[in-house]
This record gives C-alpha cells, structure tokens and sequence, in this order.
C-alpha cells in the first residue's frame, strides 16, 4: 500500500504533532503505570501495618471493634478486613467532606490514619489525578490517550509499506540519529498491540462519563439514575433514610448469603450503608476466581434480612458490563498473573522508550533550526522529562524509606518531593548546553538513590530481603525488584557515559572526512532513515 503524497503528509503532521505536544506527559503516564502493574505488592511493601499477622475473630466483632472508635458513626463505610494485615476502614467525613482511610491495628485497638502514599501517587499519576488538580486533568489524560491512539493509527499508515522491514531493522553501528530512528520503529511495532490496547482502554475508562452524558436525554428520558445504572452494571445507592436502630445480620452470615448466590464471589470488602439501621444495606465485594478476566463483583443485600437486592457478576451482566469487565481487566491487566504483568512491565517501557526516540527523531529532522527556542525547549525538555522522572521516582522511594511513620503530612512531604526533584530536573536540562551528559547523569543519579532503599526498608519490616524476620513473599519480592533495578539503572549509566566517549573521540574525525568532501552536500541523515514529507522510498 502506498499513499499519495498529499495523504502522506497529512498523516505524517498529524503523528508528529500528536507524538511531540503528548509525548512526554504520555511519557510519564507510561512509567509510573508501568510501576503500578504491580500495586498490590508495593501497598503491602510499603506499610508495615499490612504485613501483621491475621486476626482472630469475626469480621462483624472486628467492624464492630473498629466504628466504636470513630468520633461519629458515618452514613456509608468501607470495610477491608485483611487476610493479613490490619483490618482499614474508609468514609468520608461528614464535617469537611474529605475522603479518609484509617487502619485498625487490632493488636493495639487504635484507630491509625493512613501515612503512606507512595503506592498511591504513583498510581494517581498514572492516570494525571490529584486531590490538588481534581477532575480536569484527569480528563485530559483521557484526550492524551486518544492523541496517542492518532499517533499510532497515522503511524502504521506512513510506514504501512515499510512495516516488516522496521519490525527488525535495527542498525547499532550507525550514527545516533539513524539509532534513534530504528530504536522508534522497530519498538513502536514491536509494541504495537500494546500501544493500541492501552490507549483505546484507557481513553474509554476516563471519557465514559463525558460520553454518557450525550445520551442520557435522547435514550434514557433524562433519567441519570437508570442511564448510570445500565452503563456501569449496578445500581445507585438507595435514597431511603437510614430508619431506626434496629438488629442486623452479621457481616459473616451477609458474607455466606453472597457465596451462596455467586458461588465464584471470594469477599474481600463490604460497603456498608447505615451500619445498625433498619434500612440498612451492603455491597460484599470481592473477585469473581475463574471468571477471565478476573473481575471484581459485587452482592447487594439489605442489612436486616439479607434479602438480594442486586448481584454484579459475569452470570447477570449486561452487555454494557461485559464490555467494562474486558476493558477493566485487559487495561489492569486482571489475566495470565504474574507472568503477564512483567511482559506488560518490559512493554510499558518500551512505549516510554519510543516516545523519547520519537522526540530525538523530530529534533534530528530540523538540524537546520536547532537553536529555535522551540526546539531548544523540546530537547531539553525530552531529557529533563526523560530522566527527571526516573531520578523523581528514586527520590520518592528513597523519602519513603526515611522518613518517619509518625511524622504529620508524611504523604504531603512524599508528594512534594517528588514534585521538586521533577521540576528541577526539567529545568536544569533547560538551561544546560551540554545535554548528552544528563543522561547517564539523571540515569546513573535515579540508581544511587534506589540502591539503599531496600536496606532502608529492614528499618520499618523484618519480612523484606533484608529483614531478620519470616520473609513475605510481596515485601522481599519488591526489594529484589528495587535492588535489581537500581544496579540496571547503574550499568545503564555507566554505558551511556561510555558511549558518550567513544562518539566524542569519533567526531573529529567524521568532521575532518566531511571537509574533505567536494561537489555535494552532505546529508543530515541516511536515506531511507529520516522521510520527509510528501516522499516514499
């Protein structure tokens, strides 16, 4: 298939344009959702109160144990009874309004509020949401993805007749820039399933409320109700009053009832609305084992008789919450376990790497106006963003480890260092001329920082690599994963800066053979490497 040459245009603009405004916020995106394939095991690592041996009791005596400590009993709770680890409890205060997540250390029957983030913030990042932002940016995460989705479609266009070439086409020995433009290719197509899978899902979870918008009038009457009850698979909260003190079932025989219903239900959560109350009523959550992918579902009973108001899961679906159980679990990767999440690993930083490529390509492509203030900020902002965001991490995991679990705003201080490490490392790239350096520096930077932290782990947790305690599984697999990447990160920068080298000793004489040169020009990339638009070899 070859294009015209007007079409070949159109769609090579509207790749680079959409690679080069998105590129590096997509590029974090990427990173940080790489990190968080493994969430589950980095809650656990990061808190000690997760790791403690499990409780006896029921769960009704321990949600019991744990409302008596609040100040006032809130309208609606979440209930997390851990397996292992301190039974959480989440509600949103009536007073301000604000979300909170306490532990409920049953060892000692205090009440402890949630201090670490980490996990958190990485993932929020993922998807560009913070409390101080809100929504809008959130949003925009959404319109990032479906400009990613442009850049991937306009993409397999213009390189549609090359395609099998470029799945393999990879050539070291060249010059950097012919380097850059294979590492692109040959990663973009490698990655393009991935790619597509991810910014089609990930556009679809964020703008789905926008687009449900659109039809609530013309299909649903107007009803938002019954429009969100189809869309999303399970109704509304009920809009009685909580009615009198009254005498309710127990979580547990709740519970019971539910496996009873889905057989396939492994209760994990309770939601629970007007605890004590005679119109009370609970959603037992938890995955659906066998289902693939694994989903999440859901058994809404009322509290005082236990009769079934609604059963979220794979048997009473709708159409529409089939389509959100695929496009939940093939995004959160909720299928093929543990080996599945470390292919999406490698694939997520290969996307990250072929935004970055994608950027050394269009700077390589305008040579002639290097020093615009345009592609000056673009090439500082590439490695600024590149390995800024690496050596924030680092930083982040490193603050986590150090700070104190009793220090106020443990989670503010967290989030601020990571911001600060950010925005100087992309201003600093900014105002350097010599660029190429910062690599293997913000590289080899993000290695140091992440060595220690495993070792600073045994400070909060026996059960880690190097812990004196029982090891846990998630606590000792993250510190082996932290220390490996850490040395990766090391020998990564120690080879950039080799690299580095050897080109600085090898440009005198590529110069001197160029000014040797007579009767043509000399080319500012092999053909083939670079095309510009409106032309096809």
């Amino acid at each position: 298939m070859k294009l015209s040459a007007h079409a070949f245009t159109r769609f090579w603009d509207v790749h680079a344009w959409a690679g080069v405004i998105g590129g590096l916020v997509l590029y974090v995106m990427f990173l940080t959702g790489a990190i968080t394939l493994f969430h589950d095991e980095l809650e656990v690592w990061q808190e000690p109160l997760a790791q403690q041996a499990p409780l006896p009791g029921t769960h009704q005596a321990l949600f019991e144990r744990a409302l008596a400590k609040l100040p006032a009993r809130p309208e609606s709770v979440w209930f997390y009874p851990k397996a292992t680890g301190a039974a959480q409890l989440g509600y949103e205060d009536p007073k301000t309004g604000s979300w909170q997540k306490l532990w409920f250390d049953g060892h000692t029957g205090e009440l402890i509020p949630e201090r670490e983030r980490l996990t958190a913030f990485l993932y929020n990042l993922h998807f560009l949401w913070h409390e101080v932002t809100g929504d809008w940016l959130y949003r925009a995460s959404g319109f990032l993805a479906v400009a990613l989705l442009l850049a991937i479609v306009t993409g397999v266009l213009i390189h549609l007749k090359d395609i099998v070439r470029q799945f393999h086409q990879f050539r070291p020995d060249k010059s950097r820039r012919v380097l850059w433009s294979d590492m692109h290719k040959v990663l973009g197509v490698m990655g393009l399933p991935f790619q597509l899978l991810y910014a089609y899902t990930g556009a679809l979870i964020v703008l789905a409320p926008l687009l449900l918008g659109a039809f609530v009038g013309p299909v649903f009457g107007g009803d938002e109700k019954r429009a969100e009850a189809v869309f999303w698979g399970m109704p509304g909260e009920s809009t009685e009053k909580a009615g009198a003190p009254a005498a309710v079932l127990s979580l547990d025989e709740l519970a019971a009832r539910a496996r009873a219903v889905e057989p396939r239900l492994a209760p994990e959560s309770y939601r629970v609305l007007y605890p004590g109350r005679a119109n009370g009523g609970v959603d037992v959550q938890g995955p659906l084992h066998g289902t693939t992918p694994e989903s999440d579902g859901a058994v809404r009973m009322r509290l005082i008789d236990g009769k079934v108001l609604h059963v979220d899961s794979p048997a009473a679906e709708t159409a529409m919450g089939a389509t959100w159980r695929w496009v939940r679990g093939l995004h959160y990767a909720e299928f093929g376990g543990l080996p599945l999440r470390f292919l999406f690993f490698v694939l997520a930083l290969a996307t990250a790497a072929t935004i970055l490529t994608g950027n050394s390509v269009w700077l390589a492509r305008r040579e002639s106006r290097r020093e615009s203030p345009g592609n000056l900020l673009l090439a500082g902002l590439t490695v600024g963003v590149g390995a800024g965001t690496l050596v924030a991490t680092a930083a982040l995991f490193l603050t986590s480890r150090l700070l104190p679990f009793d220090l106020r705003d443990r989670g503010s201080t967290e989030d601020f260092v990571f911001v600060s490490v950010f925005v100087f490392c992309a201003a600093w790239a900014c105002m350097v001329e010599d660029r190429r350096a910062l690599w293997w520096q913000g590289v080899g930077l993000a290695g140091v920082l992440l060595l220690p932290v495993p070792v600073l782990a045994a400070r909060w947790s026996e059960a880690g690599l190097f812990g004196a305690g029982p090891r846990i599984p998630a606590v000792a697999g993250v510190d082996v994963a932290l220390l490996v990447t850490a040395l990766s990160l090391c020998g990564i920068a120690v080879a950039l800066r080799r690299g580095a080298k050897q080109s600085d000793k090898a440009r005198p004489a590529k110069a001197a053979e160029a000014n040797g040169e007579t009767g043509r020009a000399v080319a500012l990339a092999p053909a083939g490497t670079f095309e510009s638009p409106g032309t096809q070899r």
